[in-house]
C-alpha cells in the first residue's frame, strides 16, 4: 500500500450529495473538474455564498442530478458553463441562483430542455442582476425569476441561458 493511502476511505462515486461541499468558501474564486461523480442526486447549496467565485466548469460531468435548491444562491460568477450537463433529471431549483448579483452568461447546449413535469423551482432567479442577460438579449426581470427562465432564449423563448 503506498504511503498515505487509506484502505477504507469511501468512493466519490458512491457519495449522493454534494450540499454544502463549498459552501462560503468566500476565497474560492474557480472550481473545475467533476469528474468520476456520476451517482450525484444532490447539489445543494453546493456553491452557495462563494462571493468570489468567478467560474465553475465541468458540471456536464454530472449526470444524475435531481436537486438544486439554492446551488448558486449570492454566488459572484461571471460565466457558468452548463454545457454537457443533463437537465432531464431535474426536479428541484427553488432559489437555484438567488442573489447573484453578477452573472452575465449562463452556457448551455443548444439541446438543454428542462423535463415537461416533476419540476418546481419558486423564485429559482430571485434577487438576480439585470447583468444576466439570455442569448437573445432576454434582460433579468424581477417579475421573471421562476425556473421556467432556466432555459435557452432564442425567438419565441425567452430565458436566461445561452446556447453554445
Amino acid at each position: 500500500m503506498a504511503v498515505g493511502a487509506r484502505p477504507h476511505a469511501p468512493r466519490i462515486a458512491s457519495i449522493i450529495s454534494r450540499r454544502n461541499w463549498f459552501n462560503a468558501f468566500s476565497n474560492r474564486t474557480e472550481v473545475r473538474g467533476f469528474e468520476n461523480l456520476p451517482g450525484m442526486t444532490s447539489a445543494n447549496q453546493m456553491f452557495s455564498s462563494c462571493t468570489n467565485l468567478a467560474s465553475v466548469t465541468g458540471m456536464g460531468n454530472l449526470g444524475n442530478v435531481q436537486s438544486m435548491r439554492y446551488t448558486f444562491s449570492s454566488c459572484a460568477f461571471s460565466t457558468l458553463d452548463l454545457r454537457g450537463f443533463d437537465p432531464s433529471h431535474l426536479a428541484d431549483l427553488f432559489y437555484c441562483f438567488s442573489g447573484c448579483g453578477e452573472p452575465t452568461i449562463i452556457l448551455a447546449d443548444s439541446t438543454w430542455a428542462l423535463p415537461t413535469s416533476g419540476i418546481s423551482g419558486m423564485q429559482c432567479f430571485y434577487n438576480c442582476s439585470t447583468s444576466l442577460i439570455g442569448g437573445n438579449g432576454t434582460v433579468w426581470a424581477s417579475s421573471n425569476v421562476g425556473y421556467t427562465y432556466m432555459r435557452i432564449d432564442r425567438a419565441g423563448q425567452t430565458g436566461y441561458l445561452t446556447a453554445a
